[in-house]
């Protein structure tokens, strides 16, 4: 946005004006990030220049001021409604655009936060005051009244033609708000239930939030790093192939994943379970589930393909799930997110399953392969760090309120053979050493890292943000390998019997399982 006023504002080519703000910015940007910027900069001007012809005859002129509408009930309340974009006018003001910047998706034109930036754009004035320090905030008027109102979405990091989202009279703009954006308006105004995630890491009311757990010493960390972060076992497995492809993905720069049929499965086989353990009264998956005739309640879910090939692998589920035992609560697929003082980072997890079952508290990670190799159980936290994070979660109090404090983690680990289940016992001391010396491990060299250098390897072939990364290596055919063991960069499956490592099963895991975290926000 900076560099984009340089060249609107400023006069100045492209290029200077990424360089002046790159020059200027008080940290240093990645190099990775610096790459994406300039790309998602030229894309932009790039879609300003056809937007312009599109419209023909109609010029519009850039607006340094974001717009807003505001209403002031008393000296001490204030209610506004302002919008993130880039804003056009006409010089008589008639025709109005906003523009929204996507990083990778575009949204539907009935979203209520498009609606919301049409009604902006129709009705709002242009903000000389800040719109976040100042109550009221000062406005300047336009020249004239609205005509016609636009919504345009650019997508900067792909060469596709931006979309006009919204293109309305201010009459239609305004039904279509208060019909489907101002109920979503007043949500947010008067509020409604707290769900701990990592928005946490800035949210100003952090410190005092009762749904948030506050767990001093969860990573087992001396003391704070350079600033506040937010960590999980996805960001664990991500440094740990390569610091470059951590930062970048926590920035949330998108990401190329693979479409590979392996993959996939194993997103379909998690999406029934997530079905199929949310079903009320609480009852046990069984055959009847999964008949062989047809796909049952799969059927909305997935192909008659699709479910074939997944089916061996959920009919193994069924000797080992949880439903079985007297459960009193489940949760499918919840994200949660805890607060360690200590180290000032916001731990994030998702869990596949979390359930009360006698009393008990238990947290179960799902994982499918294809590979007959087995799983040793006394590797299993370097292997699969969520387990770690897991025991210390469940140990440390963090799924408070009613639940235990003591519980079971457990790993559930499906193929056509069969499956296979551990667990881990959060009540045993010698379990929750092993499981804080392997997060510390983890988040040590993490937690003070600024850099983020590249670790250039064959193993960037299953990067999802090795595009953006001037350092990575040149992509070759064949497996990679990784402390002795063959790993498919298509899918993440493990190719031989050699022991996995930690790094071998987080190159494994960055191939066939993408973050649920990853989607970028805008």
């Amino acid at each position: 946005m900076a560099a984009l006023d340089g060249v609107e504002f400023g006069g100045l080519d492209a290029e200077v004006a990424v360089q002046k703000v790159l020059e200027e910015t008080r940290k240093t940007v990645h190099p990775g990030v610096e790459g994406w910027v300039r790309q998602a900069v030229g894309t932009y001007l790039e879609d300003a220049r056809w937007l312009a012809d599109e419209l023909g005859d109609v010029v519009l002129l850039p607006h340094r001021e974001s717009r807003v509408l505001q209403h002031v009930s008393s000296p001490l309340e204030a209610r506004v409604l302002t919008g993130w974009g880039r804003w056009y006018a006409s010089a008589d003001g008639a025709v109005r655009e906003v523009r929204r910047l996507r990083v990778s998706r575009v949204g539907a034109g009935d979203d209520p936060s498009n609606l919301a930036l049409a009604q902006l754009a129709a009705f709002g004035a242009r903000a000389v005051g800040s719109v976040y320090r100042d109550m009221p905030v000062d406005v300047q008027g336009d020249a004239g009244p609205a005509r016609r109102v636009r919504v345009v979405e650019i997508v900067v990091s792909d060469e596709r033609v931006p979309k006009v989202v919204v293109d309305a009279a201010p009459e239609e703009v305004a039904r279509r708000y208060r019909e489907r954006a101002q109920p979503v308006a007043s949500d947010v105004v008067f509020g409604g239930s707290r769900q701990p995630g990592s928005d946490c890491a800035q949210c100003k009311l952090r410190a005092e939030c009762d749904a948030l757990p506050h767990v001093p010493g969860l990573l087992g960390l001396d003391g704070n790093g350079t600033h506040r972060r937010v960590w999980s076992a996805a960001t664990a497995g991500q440094y740990r192939i390569c610091p470059a492809q951590a930062h970048l993905r926590d920035q949330r720069l998108p990401g190329d994943w693979s479409d590979h049929p392996a993959i996939r499965r194993g997103t379909l086989v998690h999406t029934w379970l997530e079905v199929a353990h949310s079903r009320l009264p609480y009852r046990a998956c069984s055959e009847e589930d999964l008949p062989e005739t047809h796909a049952g309640f799969a059927a909305e879910l997935m192909t008659p393909d699709e479910y074939r090939q997944v089916r061996p692998f959920l009919l193994s589920h069924l000797e080992v799930c949880p439903l079985h035992a007297n459960v009193t609560s489940v949760t499918a697929e919840p994200s949660t997110a805890a607060y360690d003082p200590v180290a000032d980072v916001l731990v994030v997890a998702h869990p596949d399953l979390v359930y009360v079952a006698d009393g008990r508290i238990s947290y179960r990670e799902q994982k499918t392969t294809g590979s007959s190799a087995a799983w040793d159980a006394g590797t299993l936290f370097e292997r699969v760090p969520q387990l770690a994070l897991a025991v210390c979660l469940v140990a440390d109090g963090a799924f408070g309120g009613e639940a235990p404090v003591a519980g079971t983690v457990e790993l559930e680990v499906m193929s056509p053979a069969g499956a296979s289940l551990f667990s881990f016992d959060t009540g045993d001391a010698g379990v929750v050493e092993r499981a804080r010396a392997e997060l510390v491990r983890l988040t040590g060299d993490w937690h003070t890292d600024v850099e983020f250098r590249a670790r250039p390897g064959r193993h960037c072939a299953t990067c999802p943000v090795a595009r953006w990364c001037p350092d990575r290596h040149a992509a070759d055919a064949g497996p990679i390998e990784v402390d002795g063991v063959l790993i498919d960069p298509r899918t993440g499956e493990i190719l031989n019997e050699a022991p996995v490592t930690g790094r071998a099963q987080a190159v494994a895991s960055a191939a066939g399982e993408p973050d649920p975290d990853d989607e970028p926000p805008f």
